[in-house]
Order: C-alpha cells, then sequence, then structure tokens
C-alpha cells in the first residue's frame, strides 16, 4: 500500500488581477502567457500590453490564504513519466471556480529508489521548493497561463518541500490559475517533466 505524503501549504488567491499581452508561438500565431509578477496597483479591469516577442500576461492577488493540499481523489485522468527514473506526475482534477482554476495533482514514485522534490516543479530559484513551474496552455485560444501570484510574488501553489520521496509514496499539490474563457473545455498541462494534453475542465 502506498502512503501518502502531504504538502503542509497551499496559498488561495482572495482577490485577482489581470493582465495580458500577446506574442508569437512556433506557428507564427500569436499567442500569450501568464506570469507570476504581482501588479503594482489594483484595478477591476484587466490591462493589456503587445509585443513582437512572446511575453507574459500576469494575474495576481493582493491576499492569500494558506491550506494543507487535499488527498488525491480517486484515478489521476493523465500522467506523464517524471525527471527522475520512477516518478511519475499526475493530474487529478481542473476544477473552475470564477475567475480561477485549481489544479489538483501529486507526484509518486513508482521506481526502486528514494528522489528529492525541491526544484523539480519550480519556475525560478526563489521558488524552490513549490510547483510555480507548471501552467495550462489554451491550444484554441494560444495562450498559456501560469500560476496565480499574491502581490509579494508568491506562488498560490502547494510547497513540496526538501524531503525525499521514497518509493511507494506519493506527494500531492495544487495550483492556481487564472480561468481561460469558457468555452476552453480541455487545455494541456505544461510541467517541467512534460506535457499532458486534453485534460479536462470541470
Amino acid at each position: 500500500m502506498r502512503r501518502q505524503l502531504l504538502p503542509a501549504h497551499l496559498l488561495l488567491p482572495a482577490v485577482l488581477l489581470a493582465g495580458c499581452s500577446g506574442g508569437g508561438d512556433g506557428s507564427g500565431q500569436a499567442a500569450s502567457e501568464d506570469t507570476g509578477t504581482p501588479a503594482a496597483t489594483s484595478s477591476d479591469e484587466p490591462t493589456q500590453e503587445s509585443t513582437d516577442e512572446p511575453s507574459d500576461e500576469s494575474t495576481s492577488t493582493t491576499t492569500s490564504s494558506a491550506t494543507t493540499a487535499p488527498a488525491v481523489p480517486g484515478e489521476p485522468i493523465a500522467t506523464v513519466p517524471g525527471g527522475v527514473p520512477g516518478m511519475v506526475v499526475e493530474v487529478y482534477s481542473l476544477v473552475r471556480s470564477g475567475e480561477s482554476v485549481t489544479a489538483t495533482m501529486a507526484v509518486v514514485n513508482e521506481g526502486n529508489a528514494s528522489f528529492g522534490l525541491a526544484r523539480q516543479f519550480a519556475a525560478t530559484a526563489g521558488d524552490e521548493y513549490n510547483v510555480s513551474g507548471i501552467s495550462l496552455f489554451d491550444p484554441a485560444g494560444l495562450k498559456r497561463y501560469l500560476v496565480l501570484r499574491d502581490a509579494d510574488g508568491d506562488c498560490l501553489c502547494s510547497d513540496v518541500g526538501n524531503s525525499s520521496l521514497d518509493p511507494g509514496d506519493r506527494v500531492s499539490f495544487t495550483a492556481t490559475f487564472p480561468a481561460p474563457p469558457e468555452s476552453a473545455e480541455v487545455v494541456t498541462v505544461e510541467t517541467p517533466m512534460g506535457a499532458l494534453p486534453s485534460v479536462p475542465i470541470s
């Protein structure tokens, strides 16, 4: 039987602010991408900036709250091999709530040796122990959604810590993103290890 290790904290947004910018993808079509750069001031309307190069679209909140990541619900709906032997990244759900979508995911050790989780899912060196490197991509709208951040620049996502994951163990985590449009019924979940396409949003 596998033991589950749950991370201690999840940051959830209280107030969301959004901004966007356009950029080109490899196909020559316009695309945009979310970042975690917090906005300098609050606004009820999204701001938009266009450039000729791929750029980021940011949405930030002024406050956040911490909670424990939930246990994984049932069976995963998508999986991808991780960055070390035996690591498997699992997606369990993408749940829309107002202007945000929260992903419930996990990493499991199906190998014979322990491995560390630090820096495996981080977007930057400052995010060493969290999962800020995960994003959502809407293939229809050609837009990438990065993990939301609060006004201090902290990721609205779980910490996975710096401990090792032993064979047979699993740790679950969540990450919150700006919500794609209602017309986007499926998205690609992108991780540093690989992409999981056609994941439904519920």
